[in-house]
């Protein structure tokens, strides 16, 4: 009989019911054994798997995301238009970087590319635009005046990036999920190497760029991300775990629908205690963990429309080739 993963919260299980949280979690996973050595995984397991939908075919609405607006051409220029007039009214200061940018790279701060940020915040003005702010601000920090009114190219913005970029330590898909979201990859293997941290923090920006830039359903839409996890906890490194968070919660202009931690190690949940507070509500129930065999991964990846070879990346056995 085929299960569908479930999700219990830990701070619901009290020990007045600990009888009954036993039983629940070996009806979920039978081929544990409660013995001591098994306990820090149920909780891990408990802590990091989330339950989805019933309708486990909704792959449109899957991750519970607000849903986007018929986009006719009126709505769109209406909703422009009120983008500028809310842009107008936030104080000089505050949007220093955008205004440098509209002085020195008019054409990438064009409908087009605000057209990103509202679907981004599913045609919310004032949070559109307050995004748009702090994206130009942080834009500036992270890329230098030099580099921050290039474009996203590896000729531009990136070109003293390259090797960073080599390692793909962040990577887009060649396809989507059955949604339309584009499919991403972290591989945090790679922050083990010497690259530093500024560097990978630029690739983050690069490659999700590239992944909005090149599918408007991943405007509309949002992202899913497989994340392939540390050997060793030793390689973390707590402040780029920091920035990137932030950078996705309230900068970029994207959506991340969900968070597939494939095959975690037992120290995920240490890494998750820091990262967590730092989420949003919404961001903070769409991490998945997905562990076993190859079958079993497909069997719970199936919940998201992700349960096939050629939606698996290659780095886990699929056919799913990334970029």
């Amino acid at each position: 009989t085929k299960q569908e993963p479930r999700s219990l919260n830990i701070k619901n299980l009290r020990q007045s019911n600990a009888s009954s949280s036993i039983s629940i979690t070996r009806s979920i996973y039978p081929s544990l054994l409660f013995d001591k050595s098994n306990w820090a995984s149920i909780r891990h397991r408990l802590l990091f798997t989330h339950k989805v939908p019933q309708n486990s075919m909704d792959t449109i609405n899957i991750y519970k995301q607000t849903s986007a607006p018929n986009e006719t051409p009126a709505f769109v220029n209406e909703k422009l238009t009120e983008f500028g007039s809310a842009l107008d009214a936030i104080d000089v200061e505050k949007r220093a970087g955008y205004l440098m940018a509209e002085r020195k790279c008019p054409h990438i701060c064009s409908d087009a590319f605000k057209l990103i940020f509202l679907r981004c915040e599913v045609f919310h003005v004032e949070r559109a635009v307050e995004r748009w702010v702090k994206y130009w601000n942080k834009r500036v920090e992270v890329f230098g005046e030099e580099k921050a009114f290039l474009p996203m190219t590896l000729d531009g913005a990136m070109k003293d990036d390259t090797e960073a970029v080599q390692m793909n330590y962040l990577q887009v898909a060649n396809g989507a999920d059955p949604a339309g979201r584009a499919i991403l990859i972290f591989d945090h293997t790679k922050e083990s190497g010497e690259v530093s941290s500024d560097s990978l923090l630029r690739v983050v920006w690069f490659k999700v760029h590239a992944a909005l830039l090149n599918q408007e359903s991943a405007q509309k839409r949002g992202v899913v991300v497989f994340v392939r996890c540390l050997d060793r906890l030793s390689d973390w490194r707590p402040s780029l775990s920091k920035d990137i968070v932030q950078a996705g919660r309230g900068i970029l202009p994207v959506r991340f629908a969900g968070m597939h931690f494939m095959n975690p190690p037992k120290f995920l949940s240490l890494i998750m205690s820091f990262i967590k507070p730092l989420l949003g509500k919404k961001l903070r129930h769409r991490f998945y963990t997905h562990s076993g065999t190859k079958g079993e991964i497909l069997e719970s990846l199936s919940m998201f429309g992700l349960g096939t070879d050629d939606m698996l990346p290659v780095h886990f056995g699929g056919k799913l080739a990334f970029v």
